[in-house]
């Protein structure tokens, strides 16, 4: 009985593992995929049936730095992604402490934050290259910063506010009863104690910024085009440039994938709390 009972648990066990192994490779397949893309020969990746056995070439990684420039694209993303996570974390987080802790009558700001946050972006792109143009900032940092900013606040004010909502309001009554000012509170009792979920909402902040297509296609043409617009020029009229374009979707990915691992204790923390009472 015992014999057959621990025949179970390990059949049990293998079979989790054999799933869990096949779902990692679902996962996994489409950005392995993109990687091999990247350093193979584009007549590799498109023959039929696929090669995964094949010469690795650097030819990919030579065309992007050698004669697109591709460095341009990456610096001009990272400048309009930092600036931009900076700004946004800076402006909502005292915003989301306000209307969780200090304002009674939020409720109707916060309805309008979800239904700004829920319009399409598509639904704003005229209105915005129009205001773009009148102020001349067309293919300027400052008019990607600004609608990254004016897009992501409303997301990141709402997720902030949930983890506010998880500091209990007597620890903010005893400090004021002490004698410290509402921005003292906010600086020296709340931010670190929700410092994991303002970091969580930072690396949200920073993949939908650095992901962000939509209006760089819309505000940019030849001095700020960010790295995910650029992989545009690589389908031409002979064809797309397969090599060059795996290799920028690993140089593109590779940031965000880097910038996850590195906050993933931060970001776990602060998907958690309040899961705990």
């Amino acid at each position: 009985m015992a014999t057959s009972s621990k025949t179970n648990r390990t059949t049990r066990k293998l079979l989790w593992t054999l799933f869990w192994c096949v779902l990692a490779f679902v996962y996994l397949f489409p950005y392995t995929w993109m990687v091999l893309t990247g350093f193979r020969h584009g007549v590799d990746t498109i023959s039929m049936p696929p090669r995964f056995i094949f010469e690795p070439t650097l030819a990919g990684f030579k065309h992007l730095f050698e004669v697109t420039g591709f460095q341009k694209y990456i610096i001009n993303s990272a400048v309009v992604t930092i600036v931009s996570v900076v700004l946004v974390i800076g402006v909502s987080a005292p915003a989301a402490y306000a209307l969780a802790h200090v304002s009674r009558r939020g409720g109707a700001l916060l309805v309008a934050i979800l239904i700004a946050r829920i319009i399409p972006a598509i639904a704003i792109g005229v209105p915005v290259y129009l205001i773009a143009t009148r102020l001349h900032q067309l293919d300027t940092y400052q008019a990607l910063v600004v609608i990254n900013v004016a897009v992501n606040i409303p997301f990141a004010v709402w997720l902030m506010r949930s983890f506010f909502m998880e500091v209990h309001p007597t620890l903010r009554e005893a400090a004021i009863s002490d004698g410290c000012s509402e921005w003292q509170v906010f600086t020296k009792i709340m931010l670190p104690l929700v410092l994991g979920g303002m970091l969580a909402t930072a690396v949200f902040v920073f993949i939908g910024v650095w992901n962000e297509f939509l209006f760089a296609l819309i505000l940019t043409t030849s001095v700020s085009p960010t790295a995910p617009l650029a992989m545009l020029g690589f389908r031409t009229q002979y064809g797309v440039q397969w090599d060059a374009v795996g290799a920028a979707a690993f140089l593109v990915s590779t940031p965000v994938i880097v910038f996850a691992f590195i906050m993933q204790r931060y970001l776990v923390q602060g998907m958690t709390m309040g899961s705990v009472k």
